[in-house]
Order: structure tokens, then sequence, then C-alpha cells
């Protein structure tokens, strides 16, 4: 059952101006849980080829290696590619760089601490990947999201390499 999508138009009004711009963009989404941000997005996305990748909850059992399986299953669904292994994030970036490297695309990236919890590298690898892959695309929207507003402002909002 799908319902019906209510109020939100100051965010999607302001989300739909990254669709003005002529270089790709690179958005933060952030609030505690359960508010509706991932709706948000998906409803801004809907008339665009959108991907959308989620990381595991942490528990004492994740691992990296769970969620670099994870994000590859993900991608795997989307884009129909074959599933990979993967021992490292840049391996996942390159793959799915090659699937956003033209067109209008939207990629959520959602509850970001959880995905690059396990890996110190992590959110330099995905600054990496933005700098030599993503932003190539100048009508791509990437969006950061998640629940963690403490983490996504120390690692990403005042991070100099975002």
């Amino acid at each position: 059952m799908s319902f019906p999508f209510i109020g939100r138009h100051a965010e999607l009004q302001s989300l739909s101006k990254l669709f003005k711009k002529e270089v790709a963009s690179l958005a933060v989404v952030q609030g505690r849980r359960r508010i509706g941000k991932s709706r948000l997005i998906e409803e801004f996305a809907k008339k665009n080829i959108f991907y959308q990748f989620s990381g595991l909850p942490p528990t004492d059992q994740t691992t990296l290696q769970s969620q670099l399986n994870e994000f590859a299953r993900q991608l795997s669904i989307q884009t129909n590619f074959p599933e990979v292994f993967a021992d490292d994030w840049n391996k996942l970036f390159i793959l799915l760089a090659e699937k956003v490297k033209s067109g209008r695309i939207v990629v959520l990236f959602d509850e970001i601490s959880w995905m690059g919890s396990k890996d110190p590298d992590f959110l330099g690898k995905l600054k990496n990947a933005w700098d030599l892959y993503f932003k190539k695309n100048p009508k791509l929207i990437f969006i950061l999201c998640g629940s963690i507003s403490s983490w996504i402002d120390k690692n990403i909002l005042s991070n100099t390499g975002f």
C-alpha cells in the first residue's frame, strides 16, 4: 500500500533548487529517526533515476564486511550489476560511479554513519570518489542522510574535505 505524501513543501522546494544547478550537488539531510527524511528524498527523486543505499543498523555482530556485503547487494539489485565481493569501499564506489556518470540521477546514502562506522577511512574514500568520479556528472545529486546529527556535524559538515 502506498501512502500519499503530504506536507514538506518547503523542504521539497529547497531540494528542487539543486536541479537548477549546472554542477553536481552534494547535500546533507539530517534529523532524528522516524521523521520522514528518507521518504522526503524518495518523493523528491521520484521522477528521476534514483539509487538508494542504507547502512545496516549497528550491532555487536556488524562488521565492515557485512556493511560492504549489504551495499554490494543493494547495488546489484538496483543496477542489475552482478553481485560482487568487495573488501573495500573504493571498489563499490567505482562500480556506483559507472552507473551515475551521466544524466539526471539522485543517489541517497541513508544512515551514512551506520554505513561507514566500521571503516575509519570511509569518509576519505567517499570524498575521493566524489572528487574523482561522482562530481563529473553535472546533473548528479548525491544526498548523505542520517539520524546521528552529532556524527554528521563532526564528520561531514565540519570536515573541510566536504
